[in-house]
């Protein structure tokens, strides 16, 4: 393809070195141009090849600075919520182990449980036959409604108390009985289990205010409980003394 002279504009033919109308010479100037194109190439490839590997590495560190700071953090939360679940687990198991079983709410029910379950209790009712006989041998009052007070817990308003025999913990009912200037207790665990109940005599009130706080109580009479017609569950019979302490089990329980 014909060329113009850059200097002179005369048609030159192509492989002309020198313009033959001004004497330009043409092979120099396109040597120069060829060789600032090369030139300029090679830079564009050269800043290309430096500034990719640059930026492809700064890419990857940052992939992999994500993965590593995603990773901690994915770890974090599974930890986090394994602590959560094992804590909570561990509250709802402390709360189960504190809270008091409501019991029966009306005391006739609860006087009646306990007849079932307490052997000495139960016992007591043989005695109306020989009211009289009694009350003259003890010096006590048939009548007198105050004379076994079945506890009213002092926190709860309700009528089981937390009772720790031999290291366990037994929601019980406790109907303390007067004496001479003592108490027997009749305690009665709340839930069927292999103790039936328990029988302690010689009881101070100071060993009633630590251990079962009351405010208030519901009174019964000799009478009351002599003239009761409750049957002793099945199985009670298994009696152990151990000082001031009578526990019958329910043998039950262990077949």
């Amino acid at each position: 393809m014909n060329k113009k002279c850059p200097k002179c504009g005369y048609v030159i033919q192509e492989g002309d070195r020198f313009c033959i109308n001004c004497g330009y010479k043409i092979s120099q100037n396109n040597k120069e141009k060829l060789k600032s194109m090369k030139n300029e190439k090679t830079e564009d490839n050269s800043t290309k090849s430096k500034k990719q590997p640059i930026k492809r590495m700064k890419e990857l560190e940052a992939t992999s600075s994500d993965l590593h700071s995603k990773q901690p953090q994915e770890f974090w939360k599974k930890k986090s919520f394994l602590g959560i679940v094992v804590a909570i687990a561990l509250v709802v198991l402390v709360i189960r182990a504190n809270i008091l079983p409501k019991g029966y709410s009306n005391p006739n029910d609860v006087m009646e449980y306990c007849m079932r379950r307490n052997v000495m209790l139960n016992q007591f009712q043989k005695l109306g036959d020989y009211r009289d006989e009694f009350a003259d041998a003890f010096g006590t009052d048939n009548e007198d409604t105050d004379y076994h007070m079945l506890l009213q817990n002092k926190k709860t308003k309700r009528y089981v108390f937390k009772y720790s025999y031999d290291g366990e913990s037994i929601p019980s009912y406790v109907v303390a009985s007067k004496g001479h200037g003592v108490y027997s207790l009749n305690i009665t665990p709340v839930k069927k289990s292999h103790i039936a109940s328990i029988y302690k005599y010689d009881v101070t009130q100071e060993y009633m205010d630590k251990h079962f706080p009351s405010d208030s109580y519901v009174g019964y009479s000799n009478d009351d409980i002599f003239d009761m017609d409750v049957d002793l569950d099945n199985h009670i019979s298994k009696t152990s003394t151990s000082g001031k302490t009578w526990v019958s089990y329910d043998k039950s329980e262990d077949e």
